[in-house]
């Protein structure tokens, strides 16, 4: 089989008949990998946003999942080469996870109490840091569909010009805009898994600075943005933390302790209930 592909959980194979195989490495349970053919099997037949899903293989001491093979680019690629269109692409980017946040889908696995735990397990707060956010994340649950890793390296354009969404493993059900927050976060703060130049992180890093732009213009006049945005923006930011990005890591602790106190303060169902 010819690899195509590389990510943090898999790599991507060409497969028979117009197909690919995504091909966790061994580290990943068969559960989480079920949990994934599970969701993206249910969502796939409810939607053509999604490829379709086939069957479950095994080789050797892994695990893959068969797609149906998209003929066309990644996001991220297609925008390199349609630099005068990325505001209308990005508008069409974000009304896609509009659509996804309205996918009505029952008995899909889901990862909300994945996220729970990350919460519960965080070294950046205390016990009583993390009762508060674990109630706000129940009171705002609206249960919307989540992608949970929704960015342009994980959306793909095709020979139509449609978009297909892939790596439904981290999928949850709450309020979208979790979803929306980590968006935001993946593009305009994010670390790309290739190793660049220096110029070449320059470059990139600008480049995600025009995106996340654009992208803000799309939800800034969402219904919800300015009570929900900032509090879920700091829950992806706490969660991701523990997602080991060693790039990452010291700006993330150093947002946390910085707006902990005002964050914590606007979650705080308690102090809401004393001031009314």
């Amino acid at each position: 089989m010819k690899k195509i592909g590389t990510g943090r959980t898999a790599e991507v194979y060409d497969y028979m008949d117009n197909k690919v195989l995504k091909l966790f490495y061994s580290a990943f349970s068969v559960k989480i990998i079920e949990d994934e053919y599970l969701i993206a099997k249910k969502i796939s037949n409810t939607t053509r946003l999604v490829p379709k899903v086939y069957d479950i293989v095994h080789i050797r001491n892994r695990t893959g999942i068969v797609y149906e093979k998209i003929e066309g680019k990644m996001l991220s690629d297609y925008l390199s080469g349609n630099i005068i269109n990325t505001r209308k692409i990005i508008r069409k980017f974000a009304q896609t996870q509009k659509r996804i946040s309205n996918i009505n889908v029952e008995n899909v696995p889901n990862h909300t109490n994945k996220l729970r735990q990350r919460i519960t397990s965080s070294r950046l707060l205390s016990d009583s840091e993390k009762e508060t956010v674990l109630k706000y994340l129940s009171i705002i649950n609206n249960n919307e569909i989540c992608h949970g890793d929704y960015h342009p390296e994980n959306v793909f354009v095709d020979q139509n010009h449609d978009f297909k969404v892939i790596d439904w493993a981290n999928m949850f059900v709450s309020n979208k805009y979790i979803d929306i927050a980590r968006t935001y976060y993946l593009i305009k703060s994010g670390k790309s898994l290739n190793g660049k130049t220096k110029l070449g992180s320059l470059i990139e890093w600008f480049g995600r600075q025009i995106i996340a732009k654009f992208y803000w213009e799309e939800i800034k006049a969402g219904k919800g943005r300015k009570e929900y945005f900032l509090p879920c923006l700091f829950i992806v930011i706490i969660a991701r933390y523990d997602e080991n990005i060693e790039q990452e890591k010291k700006w993330i602790y150093n947002y946390v302790m910085k707006n902990k106190k005002k964050m914590l303060n606007t979650m705080d169902v308690r102090k809401g209930a004393q001031e009314q």
